[in-house]
């Protein structure tokens, strides 16, 4: 792969795309053959958030800052750009309500933005604590980690509100989160090496799983009821199966690349995560990690 920063992936399940926003580009992958293109337009954002049933996505921006920048990867051309908050980071789109709402890391608050529309919707106050990132339930329910406290975030989706919060018991640094529909569970990973799985109606803890150092997006494979947490300090990949609530429990820990610590799954169950060569000769860079090595970027795809 192209060498430039990274952070999440997502994947366009019903047209076979899979897309890493990077530092200049978006790199676009075809899950069936593999070909690579890219995307221009898009610049230096977090993520590109897919809105279903269209050609658009969503990109949390590092620069410019404050800003959510609609693309129509149809065209590969900027369609708006709209307000975000300071420092917009994680985010998911939401069918309930057909909108995207992002965590705007350094502000506690969310954006909840109408992509057809192209408005912003309302500021979801959360409150002081930095936030990582959100998952939605497609029943008019969102989570969001809240990092430093370890703490689950529920946001009312139709009246753009804050109902509760949710403290993890031991859970430091929380980063990862992901929303298993069919088990109805929340899963989150967390710095301390330990993922917590919450019930979302109630808070209460299913489940604490030991990890790997160094985990960050938390994958759900719908199609085998699996959460996938990449721990990039540990180089594991933990396997934990979420496809019973009263049976939780890990699968596997698989051996990674160096560094692969968010990724995406396609339409029949592969997981694509970023990976390089750590250069220990530079300072390291975002959340405390070594900076990548020039001309060791790669994609590292795992099946079953």
């Amino acid at each position: 792969m192209p060498d430039g920063g990274w952070d999440y992936a997502t994947s366009d399940a019903a047209r076979g795309l899979v897309y890493w926003v990077r530092t200049s580009h978006t790199d676009v992958i075809e899950a069936k053959t593999g070909k690579h293109t890219i995307l221009a337009s898009t610049g230096n954002g977090h993520m590109a958030v897919v809105v279903e049933g269209t050609s658009l996505v969503v990109i949390p921006m590092r620069v410019p800052a404050k800003t959510n920048r609609v693309i129509d990867t149809a065209t590969d051309k900027i369609v708006m750009d709209l307000p975000g908050g300071e420092a917009p980071d994680g985010a998911i789109y939401d069918p309930f309500t057909k909108h995207v709402f992002v965590a705007n890391h350094n502000s506690g608050d969310i954006t909840q933005i109408d992509p057809i529309a192209k408005t912003v919707v309302a500021t979801i106050a959360v409150g002081k604590d930095k936030l990582e990132f959100p998952a939605s339930d497609g029943k008019g329910r969102v989570y969001v980690n809240v990092q430093a406290p370890g703490e689950i975030a529920v946001i009312d989706a139709k009246t753009s509100k804050l109902i509760t919060k949710y403290k993890m018991a031991g859970c430091e640094n929380a980063s990862g989160l992901a929303y298993a529909p069919k088990s109805n569970l929340l899963i989150a990973s967390c710095g301390n090496g330990v993922a917590k799985v919450i019930e979302p109606d109630t808070g209460k803890e299913v489940a604490s799983i030991a990890i790997g150092k160094g985990p960050d997006a938390v994958i759900y494979d719908p199609k085998h009821e699996v959460a996938f947490i990449p721990c990039g300090e540990s180089g594991v990949l933990e396997v934990i199966s979420v496809a019973d609530a009263k049976a939780v429990k890990k699968l596997q820990t698989l051996t990674i690349p160096s560094l692969a610590r968010t990724g995406a799954i396609d339409a029949d169950g592969r997981l694509y995560m970023m990976a390089a060569e750590p250069d220990h000769s530079k300072p390291k860079g975002g959340g405390g990690r070594p900076t990548p090595k020039d001309g060791t970027f790669e994609m590292v795809i795992v099946s079953r």
